[in-house]
């Protein structure tokens, strides 16, 4: 299994590492925070630009009586127009993050993480925070990004070793017969 460093978040002063894998670990229930989303469009990255903390993947709160799923495709629409398609969707792990100080001292939360494909762009919607979207070469993020660490940069090297194995480009045939 792949090793991610711990890192500390200062700005929510809560230390934050990364746990690989296709299922959340037990220990995560009734603990799910927010659900976090790389989504790409074809071979670009696409990033919410959002006010306060700039360009990001979206993510978002999971709402209560939401689903993983639901969360990921509501975070991705409201933060940069996106649709997601409809089973190109992937959990590749999730954030665990445990508050340092205050009422939430040693507080553990974890966060999803999914690898997704966006198929179409709207409008993004009234109301939202986010200013925009942007694309880049996955090569590009970390110069744009407004908060870039060890954990982050290995957590997006892992996103994009999953997204070229589980979103291959092209189309398959079967999905032109079905």
């Amino acid at each position: 299994m792949e090793h991610f460093p711990t890192v500390h978040w200062p700005e929510w002063d809560m230390d934050a590492t990364f746990l690989p894998g296709e299922h959340l670990p037990l220990e995560s229930r009734g603990h799910l925070w927010a659900v976090l989303v790389h989504a790409y469009y074809g071979d670009q990255v696409v990033l919410a630009d959002i006010v306060g903390r700039g360009v990001t993947i979206p993510s978002g709160k999971i709402e209560p009586g939401e689903t993983i799923d639901q969360a990921a495709v509501r975070e991705v629409y409201e933060e940069t127009g996106g649709r997601l398609h409809d089973t190109r969707r992937y959990l590749i792990g999730c954030h665990l993050s445990t508050r340092r100080s205050g009422p939430e001292a040693g507080i553990t939360k974890y966060s999803p993480v999914i690898v997704a494909e966006v198929v179409q762009f709207d409008p993004i919607p009234e109301g939202s925070e986010s200013r925009g979207f942007v694309l880049l070469a996955p090569e590009a993020v970390a110069e744009q990004y407004y908060m870039w660490d060890d954990l982050l940069a290995a957590e997006f090297n892992f996103a994009l070793e999953r997204k070229e194995e589980l979103l291959p480009a092209g189309i398959d045939i079967k999905d032109l017969t079905d």
